[in-house]
């Protein structure tokens, strides 16, 4: 008789594989009498990975082992650390200050982004979007410091204009 899974020969009696570790499944027996034997248990194989566990919000599998030690099992991708509401927050501001909140929709991207910074840091790796807070505070710092230079620049010339319109 052989292994339905590997095709290997199999001693008569036995329960699992000794190449692959499958149950063998008995052939029927119904013209054929039984004959009782003593049945002989044998250990499972050992398990060459544990079984994939999946992954709970803490950032850990639910058997308590960290994600950077589990093994990697063949067909998946790493799980990447859920996203700072802060971090997106950030950068959908950041773009909006460019398009329809000019100084406001700054201010709220360089405080959003560095709430999030702050929260990625403290996490320890549980937390992501490390990119998207700096995008939102390069976006947010950029558009605050243009309408600052153009609310500058606005003045120079009110001052410009007093200055010629009264010689």
């Amino acid at each position: 008789m052989n292994c339905t899974t590997c095709d290997a020969p199999l001693e008569p009696g036995v329960l699992f594989c000794a190449n692959c570790g499958a149950r063998v499944v008995q052939p029927s027996s119904a013209a054929t009498p039984t004959i009782a034997l003593p049945e002989v248990i044998a250990p499972a194989p050992p398990m060459a990975q544990p079984p994939y566990q999946a992954p709970t919000y803490g950032g850990q599998y639910s058997a308590g082992t960290p994600q950077s030690y589990m093994p990697q099992q063949p067909g998946y991708a790493p799980l990447s650390p859920p996203n700072s509401t802060a971090a997106i927050v950030s950068l959908v501001f950041g773009i909006l200050s460019w398009v329809v909140l000019p100084f406001i929709g700054g201010i709220v991207a360089i405080v959003a982004g560095h709430m999030a910074r702050n929260e990625i840091r403290n996490s320890g790796g549980q937390i992501g979007g490390s990119g998207m807070a700096t995008a939102g505070l390069i976006l947010g710092y950029l558009s605050v410091g243009l309408a600052v230079l153009a609310c500058v620049g606005f003045v120079l010339l009110a001052m410009i204009g007093a200055v010629a319109g009264s010689n």
